[in-house]
Parts: C-alpha cells; sequence; structure tokens
C-alpha cells in the first residue's frame, strides 16, 4: 500500500555541525520500498506538528508554508493515482522520477523574469491574502520599477544582490528621500516573494540570503494619545459640526476597542455579540473578542439609530484631516519632537501633537492606556490580535516619568 508522509531528517552536514534545524521531506512508501522528496526547506523540531501533518502557527508564515507542502503532496498524489488508474505499479523510484520530470517540463514551460513571477505571485496571493497586503507587495514593485528606471539596470534574479541592495537603499532613502523603515518594509516584501520563487524552484539565485541583505527597521517614536486627552476630546461640543462629531466619535469607538480603522469602520450589527465585539479582523484574518467598555456603550446609545449603533464612517483621509483639526480644537497642542533616520541621516522634527493625529493613533493609545491601567500583556495582546510580543510592544509609547509612575504604583499594590 502506498503512504505519504511528511518527516524531518537531519543531513549528514546538519548531524556534524549540531545543526538544531532538519531538512522537511516528504516520504514515500510502497511495498517496503522508500523514496524521498525534498521540500527545500529546514526547520526545528518544535515548530512541526508531525501528528497533523503541518507547520506549526508558530512558525513564522505558516499559513503559506502549509499550502505549500500541500502542493507538493498533491503532486505525487496525483502521480500516484495516474498509474494506478491506468494498472500500473506506482514503485519508488518510478514515481520519483516521473516527479522531477515533470518538474523540469514546469520549469520549462514557464520560465519567468522576476518581475513576471512577481506579478504571477500577486495574482496567486488575491486567494489569500487581503486588500491591504496586495496594496503593499504592489507599492513594493513599484519601487523596483522606479529603481530600475533610475539606474538603468534590468533588474532580475541574477542582479538582486548586495551591490543592488546597498544602491536600492541610497536611492530609496537618499534620492527619493523616504525613511529607513520604509525601505526596511520593501526589502522583507522583497525577500518574501524571491522565497517563494526560490522554494518552487523559479529563482536559484541566492545572494539575497546573505546576512547583510537585512530588513532595517528602528523604533519609531509614534504619539498616542492619554486618557486625560481623549476626555478633552469627548467633552468638545461638536454639534455645530455633524461630520466632525461623527469622525471624533468613531475615533474613540477606535481608541476603546484597539481595533484597526479598516475594522472599526465596517462594525456591523452581527458583530455585537452581548457585551462584547466578535471581530474578524481584515489584516490577519483572525477572529479578536473585545469588551464593550462604557464609553463605547455610550457612544453606541447615541446612534442606537443606526444599523450597528455606530456612527457612519467616511474616508481614511478624510477622517485624518478632521482628527487633526479636533485635536487643535481640544487643546491637544504639546509639543512633540519626532526623530527619524534616512540612510545615515537623523532627522528631528517639532511638530504640535494634534498635527500627528490619526486613524491609526487609535489603536496605539488603546494599547497604552490599557497598558497604564495594569492590564497584563497577554490579555492586550488577545484584543488586538498581535501574535508576538515584539509587535505588540511597538504599540506601547510609554514615556521615562510615565513608566516610573506604573513602577510606583505597582510596588505601593504589592507591598
Amino acid at each position: 500500500m502506498a503512504t505519504l508522509k511528511f518527516v524531518l531528517n537531519k543531513s549528514q552536514h546538519q548531524k556534524k555541525v549540531k545543526s538544531p534545524e532538519s531538512m522537511l521531506m516528504l516520504r514515500y512508501t510502497h511495498k517496503k520500498k522508500v523514496t524521498y522528496f525534498t521540500s527545500h526547506k529546514n526547520m526545528r523540531d518544535e515548530h512541526w506538528d508531525a501528528k497533523n501533518q503541518k507547520v506549526k502557527r508558530s512558525y513564522s508564515g505558516s499559513d503559506r508554508f502549509n499550502i505549500y507542502l500541500s502542493t507538493i503532496k498533491q503532486k505525487v498524489e496525483d502521480i500516484v493515482n495516474g498509474l494506478l488508474i491506468s494498472g500500473e505499479d506506482p514503485a519508488t523510484t518510478y514515481v520519483k522520477r516521473l516527479y522531477n520530470e515533470t518538474k523540469v517540463e514546469q520549469l520549462k514551460k514557464t520560465q519567468y523574469t522576476f518581475f513576471e513571477y512577481a506579478e504571477h505571485y500577486l495574482q496567486q496571493s488575491k486567494k489569500s491574502k487581503s486588500e491591504g497586503t496586495l496594496k503593499t507587495y504592489r507599492t513594493v514593485l513599484n519601487q523596483l520599477i522606479k529603481y530600475k528606471q533610475y539606474s538603468g539596470i534590468q533588474l532580475d534574479w541574477h542582479n538582486i544582490d548586495m551591490d543592488f541592495y546597498y544602491d536600492f537603499q541610497e536611492f530609496y532613502t537618499g534620492v527619493q528621500g523616504f525613511l529607513n523603515n520604509g525601505f526596511g518594509r520593501v526589502i522583507k516584501n522583497l525577500k518574501v516573494i524571491l522565497n517563494d520563487a526560490t522554494d518552487r524552484g523559479y529563482n536559484t539565485h541566492l545572494m539575497y540570503r546573505n546576512k547583510n541583505f537585512k530588513t532595517v527597521r528602528e523604533e519609531v517614536n509614534n504619539i498616542y494619545l492619554t486618557e486625560d486627552e481623549l476626555k478633552r476630546m469627548i467633552d468638545l461640543d461638536l454639534s455645530y459640526n455633524k461630520s466632525m462629531e461623527r469622525v471624533r466619535d468613531l475615533f474613540i469607538v477606535g481608541c476603546y476597542t484597539g481595533l484597526r480603522f479598516s475594522d472599526f469602520s465596517r462594525l456591523k450589527k452581527e458583530n455585537i455579540i452581548g457585551e462584547t465585539f466578535k471581530v474578524k479582523t481584515i489584516k490577519t484574518n483572525e477572529w479578536v473578542t473585545i469588551p464593550l467598555m462604557d464609553i463605547v456603550k455610550n457612544i453606541m446609545e447615541k446612534y442606537k439609530d443606526n444599523p450597528n449603533s455606530l456612527p457612519k464612517s467616511c474616508v481614511n483621509q478624510t477622517m485624518n484631516k478632521h482628527l487633526k483639526e479636533i485635536g487643535r480644537r481640544a487643546k491637544i497642542n504639546d509639543t512633540f519632537l519626532k526623530v527619524r533616520t534616512k540612510g545615515r541621516n537623523r532627522q528631528e522634527i517639532s511638530y504640535r501633537k494634534y498635527d500627528l493625529i490619526t486613524t491609526h493613533t487609535a489603536r496605539r493609545s488603546f494599547a497604552t492606556n490599557m497598558f497604564k491601567r495594569g492590564v497584563p500583556s497577554h490579555v492586550i495582546m488577545k484584543i488586538t490580535g498581535h501574535r508576538t510580543e515584539r509587535a505588540f510592544l511597538t504599540y506601547i509609547k510609554v514615556s521615562q516619568d510615565e513608566n516610573a509612575e506604573i513602577m510606583l504604583r505597582f510596588l505601593s499594590q504589592s507591598a
């Protein structure tokens, strides 16, 4: 009887260097004979769920990786079933040969350039990725096209190397004047596309795996609004401007639910379950359950005649414009020094705090204010949907003085 099972096998080299990783292989057994099909992937034992035959959620990119593994297994199963249907014996050596021949033929039929494959990847991603994620990948491709036009280089698999990396960084931060974090995001998403192409056998140039071909990232000192500042916004009389009033009220909902604009602007009646919001987030496609705080209940009572008991939303750009004006009228006008890096140049620019308020300030304010109240990080993360504490902590914008106050309060309670 023919059986297929993914297993972790250590190569001789991995055994020699005592690597914590093993090769992930698809084992095919038939009539006590065994052959293996490589996934071209290595991983640690703790990331592999042998019982359920899939990569655990703790592994970065697990969803896409599991789809990739299913594709490999399906190809082998198709060959085995095809032989059985035709009355032939699916011997291990014969199946392996047919699998390799199929792979070679596929490569002959479809030889992509980098940009062709990137477009193909975007089309395939429409089946599994959100609109926002697709937009991010499109931005990456647009930047690479601009770089190609600027440099005069015919960018393809073979020249996406360290020379490209440093030249593109100079173009992105120096010529265009964008920030290092933006460059880091482009590189991160570029590597996703390159890894996918490599896994599928379309790219054999691996210079992008050089340790210096890295995603640069710096801590960003974005603002959040304290609960006192939020109260000033809530207490502001905006009855003379209904549009601005709706923006303020919807923003406050975001500040006390931790949802992104893409989610709190689309809440429906069906999301209200008892004393909670239950929402499948657009960006991560995961369910979160959020308790309805009194402030949110008050707003829902105010708009109880609306289908979702919430103010009608407007487009993000319009909402951001109104939020700055609302912040100015609420006298949220402290001076805020914003520090950014472009290439090797550090920039420091002073702003009025209200000028920096955007819809995403709501999510940052929720995480920080709940943290200041003493809510444990893992509890807040269940609501914000963050998978790692590292990602979550980028939303906590507590100053040194505020951190000292939290420490003192904690010590007094535990005394």
